[in-house]
């Protein structure tokens, strides 16, 4: 009789490679490691993803995806920026994943739907459309992403971590309020 199919078995493969990734990050995610976790053989899986490369790239749809959702309901970029410090926080290795793969899909013009989340935001609170503030979004990014940078440091205590965010927060908080003066001065001229 032959053998039927296994429909889940790439969802087993994700979650298998997205759990190690999460706990051991890229050194403790070996193929052979995937497929152990996975329940499959490492040819079965090599079936589904051609090369560590490709499953890398699920893996990071998916992270990309959660940070998105972490941030997503925030109002105000002030909100964003601390919805992702946190995001960094409780889920480190998932920041590297999304943060490894988005200079270069900037730089092609690749969806990034937190940075045009950024964008978004910012033209609510400022007016204009997102791409009149894709510099100013820019900024707060990678004003973010240094301080993630900084989170990530397993010898960080909790005190300077607290006032990493803090400061973060306040300096994109401050970038914001100078943005609004600067368009409150263009509207009066």
């Amino acid at each position: 009789m032959p053998r039927k199919p296994d429909l889940q078995l790439e969802s087993r493969i994700l979650h298998a490679a997205y759990r190690l990734w999460v706990e051991q990050g890229e050194h403790g995610m070996t193929m052979r490691s995937v497929a152990k976790l996975a329940r499959t053989t490492t040819p079965t899986l090599y079936e589904r993803f051609k090369d560590k490369n490709a499953l890398m790239q699920a893996l990071r749809e998916r992270a990309k995806h959660k940070l998105f959702d972490a941030i997503e309901p925030a109002q105000s970029i002030g909100e964003i920026c601390r919805r992702a410090l946190e995001f960094t926080s409780t889920h480190g290795h998932e920041y590297e994943l999304v943060s490894q793969a988005w200079p270069e899909q900037l730089s092609r013009g690749e969806p990034t739907p937190s940075f045009d989340l950024v964008k978004g935001r910012l033209a609510e609170q400022l007016g204009g459309t997102p791409d009149t503030h894709r510099g100013l979004a820019l900024a707060i990014v990678m004003l973010c992403h240094g301080a993630s940078t900084f989170l990530l440091q397993q010898s960080l205590n909790q005190q300077l971590s607290e006032l990493l965010k803090q400061s973060c927060i306040a300096a994109t908080d401050a970038l914001v309020a100078h943005a609004q003066r600067a368009s409150g001065r263009r509207a009066a001229d």
